[in-house]
């Protein structure tokens, strides 16, 4: 039982494509309007042949609906004949079923015609359209010239079925355009979710999750523009993992990822990233940050309570494990040449090194060379 539930009824949102959603909401509005057609043509009393018309175009779609469900590799066929059968032989003949030119068969004909641009793309779509035009118009002629092949209907039933079919194109129009905008949407937004998962793997690094070295220097090559730069109150701060090579070596490389890691998450809470901040992994162990700040005192000072908090970091695997980070600082105003400005932070942060570790070397160092 819930197999064969499986196969008649399907989530449109669960399929892949936006095509397959298209068709199966097309389909699925198609049954409904189909059914509707039967049960309001034997309450207003359509001729019986009028009714069995209704009802081949019913078993029709149900028969392509199953077929598509349970084997999906004949999907695109079923596209094909659905707009094939349709256009070709069901509503041709529903017109000669239903009363010729004064049915309603003429509005529903007109959403067969649309079916051929939804479903059969490219060259093809455009052969179907004008095949399906040709037989529709050879049918309408056939049917005034031998008005002996086309059932009667009484006055009343012509306005009923006019009516209906009104009803029923305007209703699965709307629905159809409604849905497939719907759809249009969702695929958009989960296209536009993966280009920006995307666009984040190719700017973040995978390990410490902090902006890599390509968009660092992305960012400060806008900061170090020529034509405007942009370095008042922008501070540079490069930093280190001390003995990393070390932690590696005494207890393994995993750990000493879990130690990049945590280092990176101390640095992602000091971003201010409505000041356009950034931090990024330069490069091994290597940090490198861009803050805005007043004045150099206010940048060291950020700086060093960034070395603190990670001197304060713990492992509960490794308790007894303590790291330290080395560090220097620049004020970009002071290194308008990018080039420049990453040689001196760089001099600064080995000055920290030599002079003991776990220490932040800014201007109050001597110039580098």
């Amino acid at each position: 039982m819930e197999k064969a539930k499986s196969i008649l009824f399907h989530s449109w949102y669960v399929l892949k494509s936006l095509d397959a959603r298209i068709y199966h909401i097309i389909l699925d509005v198609a049954v409904f309007s189909s059914v509707i057609t039967l049960a309001a043509g034997a309450v207003l009393r359509f001729p019986a042949s009028s009714l069995w018309s209704a009802g081949g175009i019913l078993l029709y779609l149900i028969v392509l609906q199953f077929i598509t469900m349970r084997y999906p590799r004949f999907a695109d066929a079923c596209r094909v004949m659905l707009v094939l059968g349709i256009n070709l032989v069901l509503f041709p003949a529903a017109l000669f079923t239903c009363g010729g030119i004064y049915s309603g068969i003429i509005l529903f004909c007109l959403c067969g015609l649309f079916l051929c641009a939804i479903l059969i793309h490219g060259r093809a779509g455009f052969v179907v359209f004008a095949l399906s035009l040709a037989v529709m118009s050879a049918s309408l002629i056939l049917s005034v010239r031998y008005p002996q092949f086309v059932q009667p209907m009484t006055e009343r039933q012509h306005l009923g079925h006019m009516v209906l079919s009104l009803i029923l194109t305007a209703i699965a129009l709307f629905s159809v355009a409604v849905l497939i905008i719907h759809s249009y949407y969702v695929e958009r937004a989960q296209n536009e979710a993966l280009l920006e998962k995307l666009r984040d793997l190719s700017v973040i690094d995978a390990l410490t999750g902090l902006y890599n070295r390509r968009e660092l220097f992305r960012r400060l090559e806008i900061l170090y523009n020529p034509a405007e730069p942009d370095l008042l109150g922008r501070y540079i701060l490069m930093f280190d993992v001390d003995d990393f090579k070390r932690i590696n070596d005494t207890y393994g490389h995993s750990f000493g990822d879990a130690v990049l890691a945590s280092v990176s998450g101390v640095l992602r809470e000091n971003v201010h990233a409505e000041n356009e901040e950034l931090f990024s992994r330069y490069g091994g162990e290597e940090f490198v940050g861009v803050i805005t700040v007043d004045s150099m005192d206010a940048a060291f000072a950020r700086g060093d309570d960034i070395r603190r908090r990670i001197s304060e970091l713990r492992w509960n695997d490794l308790p007894e494990v303590r790291i330290s980070i080395s560090g220097g600082v620049i004020a970009c105003a002071e290194h308008p040449n990018l080039t420049q400005a990453m040689h001196d932070v760089d001099c600064l942060l080995y000055r920290a090194k030599a002079a003991g570790k776990n220490r932040l070397a800014g201007a109050a160092e001597a110039a580098c060379p």
